[in-house]
């Protein structure tokens, strides 16, 4: 799922007692998700600025549970960068298409490349983890 990051803001809340110094620092993220609902998470401060995440930015939820970017651009050309075999993407998609069971791991995230929707008129093929979608005209 896609948000949208609302604020963040410093977690000043440890109760009775002050933050260890072998605790990181963290933030309070007032998150959006599609529907609209508001969902608060906290997160490592250094983790924001090191994966450059601002107020105003879409986010996903990593494997880990950690936020990250949404990924976006060409698909292809993020293929071709990550040195993606395309014969073997092509097949991979074929046989999701086809209804077949495909062990395939993101070469973006690392998350499971499944399928995600079809319809008479086209297939989408995506990761569960982050936003990589594929659409394909179904003939």
């Amino acid at each position: 799922m896609i948000f949208k990051v609302q604020k963040i803001e410093e977690d000043i809340e440890f109760g009775c007692e002050e933050r260890m110094d072998d605790e990181p620092v963290m933030a309070v993220v007032t998150l959006l998700d599609e529907a609209g609902e508001e969902k608060r998470v906290k997160m490592p401060d250094q983790l924001l600025y090191d994966r450059e995440i601002n107020e105003g930015d879409q986010v996903i939820f990593d494997e880990n549970g950690k936020l990250q970017k949404r990924i976006r651009g060409d698909w292809t050309e993020r293929c071709k960068k990550a040195n993606v075999n395309t014969e073997e993407f092509v097949s991979k998609m074929e046989a999701l298409k086809a209804g077949k069971k495909v062990n395939w791991i993101c070469p973006f995230c690392g998350g499971n490349v499944t399928l995600l929707e079809q319809k008479s008129s086209h297939t989408v093929i995506g990761c569960d983890s982050c936003d990589m979608r594929i659409q394909l005209e179904n003939h």
